[in-house]
Protein backbone atom coordinates (compact mmCIF):
# COMPACT_ATOMS: atom_id res chain seq x y z
CA UNK A 1 0.00 0.00 0.00
CA UNK A 2 1.27 3.43 -1.31
CA UNK A 3 0.86 6.49 1.15
CA UNK A 4 1.54 9.79 1.28
CA UNK A 5 2.57 9.82 4.79
CA UNK A 6 5.95 9.26 5.72
CA UNK A 7 8.62 10.49 8.25
CA UNK A 8 9.98 14.19 7.02
CA UNK A 9 8.74 16.45 4.51
CA UNK A 10 5.58 15.30 2.66
CA UNK A 11 5.68 14.05 -1.03
CA UNK A 12 3.93 15.59 -3.60
CA UNK A 13 2.05 13.21 -5.55
CA UNK A 14 3.72 11.68 -8.74
CA UNK A 15 1.55 9.91 -10.98
CA UNK A 16 2.71 6.48 -11.83
CA UNK A 17 2.25 6.43 -15.80
CA UNK A 18 5.23 7.68 -17.07
CA UNK A 19 3.54 9.44 -19.61
CA UNK A 20 1.66 11.06 -16.82
CA UNK A 21 4.86 12.17 -15.01
CA UNK A 22 6.34 13.94 -18.45
CA UNK A 23 3.43 15.58 -18.57
CA UNK A 24 3.38 17.19 -15.24
CA UNK A 25 6.91 18.21 -15.49
CA UNK A 26 6.07 19.85 -19.13
CA UNK A 27 3.37 21.90 -16.90
CA UNK A 28 5.21 22.72 -14.00
CA UNK A 29 8.30 24.03 -17.41
CA UNK A 30 6.03 25.43 -19.13
CA UNK A 31 4.77 27.51 -15.89
CA UNK A 32 7.52 28.40 -15.38
CA UNK A 33 8.43 29.79 -18.91
CA UNK A 34 4.98 31.61 -18.31
CA UNK A 35 6.32 32.81 -15.33
CA UNK A 36 9.38 34.61 -16.70
CA UNK A 37 7.26 35.97 -19.27
CA UNK A 38 4.98 37.88 -17.04
CA UNK A 39 8.22 39.34 -14.82
CA UNK A 40 9.86 40.58 -17.97
CA UNK A 41 6.18 42.26 -19.08
CA UNK A 42 6.31 44.05 -15.78
CA UNK A 43 10.29 45.31 -16.31
CA UNK A 44 8.50 46.65 -19.71
CA UNK A 45 5.44 47.85 -18.16
CA UNK A 46 7.65 49.19 -15.28
CA UNK A 47 10.29 51.01 -17.34
CA UNK A 48 12.93 49.08 -16.45
CA UNK A 49 12.96 47.07 -19.47
CA UNK A 50 13.57 49.74 -22.44
CA UNK A 51 11.75 48.31 -25.39
CA UNK A 52 11.00 51.71 -27.69
CA UNK A 53 12.49 54.86 -28.16
CA UNK A 54 10.85 57.54 -26.25
CA UNK A 55 9.65 59.25 -29.55
CA UNK A 56 8.59 56.53 -31.51
CA UNK A 57 6.19 55.45 -28.57
CA UNK A 58 4.92 58.40 -26.89
CA UNK A 59 1.39 57.63 -28.05
CA UNK A 60 1.62 53.75 -26.36
CA UNK A 61 1.05 53.20 -22.94
CA UNK A 62 3.75 50.63 -22.19
CA UNK A 63 2.77 50.41 -18.37
CA UNK A 64 -0.85 49.25 -19.48
CA UNK A 65 0.65 46.78 -22.47
CA UNK A 66 2.91 45.56 -19.75
CA UNK A 67 0.73 44.86 -17.19
CA UNK A 68 -1.95 43.03 -19.27
CA UNK A 69 0.41 40.97 -20.78
CA UNK A 70 2.47 40.30 -17.87
CA UNK A 71 -1.21 39.52 -15.95
CA UNK A 72 -1.98 37.57 -18.95
CA UNK A 73 1.13 35.57 -18.57
CA UNK A 74 0.89 35.28 -14.46
CA UNK A 75 -2.79 33.70 -14.92
CA UNK A 76 -1.37 31.35 -17.55
CA UNK A 77 1.88 30.15 -15.06
CA UNK A 78 -1.10 29.35 -12.27
CA UNK A 79 -3.11 27.70 -14.44
CA UNK A 80 -0.47 25.49 -15.97
CA UNK A 81 0.59 24.49 -12.14
CA UNK A 82 -2.72 24.35 -10.69
CA UNK A 83 -5.19 21.97 -13.32
CA UNK A 84 -4.49 19.82 -16.39
CA UNK A 85 -7.48 20.84 -19.15
CA UNK A 86 -6.68 20.23 -22.74
CA UNK A 87 -9.07 23.32 -23.64
CA UNK A 88 -6.64 25.92 -21.40
CA UNK A 89 -3.73 24.51 -23.54
CA UNK A 90 -5.60 25.24 -26.67
CA UNK A 91 -6.02 28.68 -25.68
CA UNK A 92 -2.83 29.62 -24.64
CA UNK A 93 -1.09 28.02 -27.87
CA UNK A 94 -3.71 30.17 -29.63
CA UNK A 95 -2.93 33.31 -27.19
CA UNK A 96 1.16 32.48 -28.12
CA UNK A 97 0.41 32.46 -31.79
CA UNK A 98 -1.53 36.11 -31.30
CA UNK A 99 1.25 37.50 -29.48
CA UNK A 100 3.76 36.00 -31.96
CA UNK A 101 2.24 37.30 -34.65
CA UNK A 102 1.35 40.77 -33.52
CA UNK A 103 4.93 41.26 -32.52
CA UNK A 104 6.14 40.52 -35.74
CA UNK A 105 3.04 42.46 -37.35
CA UNK A 106 4.07 45.75 -35.12
CA UNK A 107 7.83 45.53 -35.20
CA UNK A 108 8.54 47.16 -38.89
CA UNK A 109 6.40 50.34 -37.50
CA UNK A 110 8.45 50.46 -34.06
CA UNK A 111 11.88 52.28 -33.40
CA UNK A 112 14.19 49.38 -32.82
CA UNK A 113 12.09 47.29 -35.50
CA UNK A 114 13.23 44.48 -33.11
CA UNK A 115 15.14 44.50 -29.73
CA UNK A 116 16.87 42.18 -27.04
CA UNK A 117 13.90 41.95 -24.93
CA UNK A 118 11.49 41.68 -27.81
CA UNK A 119 13.37 38.83 -29.19
CA UNK A 120 13.83 36.97 -26.23
CA UNK A 121 10.41 37.08 -25.02
CA UNK A 122 9.75 35.65 -28.85
CA UNK A 123 11.71 32.92 -28.17
CA UNK A 124 10.50 31.99 -24.84
CA UNK A 125 6.77 32.17 -26.13
CA UNK A 126 7.58 29.69 -28.89
CA UNK A 127 9.08 27.36 -26.37
CA UNK A 128 6.03 27.69 -24.34
CA UNK A 129 3.70 27.36 -27.67
CA UNK A 130 5.22 24.08 -28.40
CA UNK A 131 4.50 22.70 -24.63
CA UNK A 132 1.11 23.70 -24.75
CA UNK A 133 0.88 21.68 -28.10
CA UNK A 134 2.08 19.33 -26.75
CA UNK A 135 -0.31 19.29 -23.85
CA UNK A 136 -3.07 20.03 -25.70
CA UNK A 137 -2.70 16.94 -28.22
CA UNK A 138 -1.59 14.17 -25.02
CA UNK A 139 -4.64 12.80 -22.98
CA UNK A 140 -4.39 14.56 -19.45
CA UNK A 141 -4.91 12.19 -16.44
CA UNK A 142 -8.86 11.96 -16.60
CA UNK A 143 -8.69 10.87 -20.36
CA UNK A 144 -5.92 8.29 -19.53
CA UNK A 145 -7.91 7.00 -16.76
CA UNK A 146 -11.38 7.23 -18.07
CA UNK A 147 -9.87 5.39 -21.37
CA UNK A 148 -8.60 2.59 -18.91
CA UNK A 149 -11.66 2.32 -17.47
CA UNK A 150 -13.52 1.33 -20.51
CA UNK A 151 -10.92 -1.18 -21.72
CA UNK A 152 -11.75 -2.59 -18.12
CA UNK A 153 -15.61 -2.49 -18.63
CA UNK A 154 -15.46 -3.49 -22.46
Amino acid sequence: MRTNLHVGWPRVWAPEDPRQRLRRRVRLAAGALALANAMVYALIGAGVARVVDDTAGADVSLTTFGALAGGAFLLGAVLLWATDRRVLWLLGAAFQLFAIGAYLGVAPQRTPSFEPWGVSLKVVQALLLVMLAFLAMTPGRATAVARRRVGADG
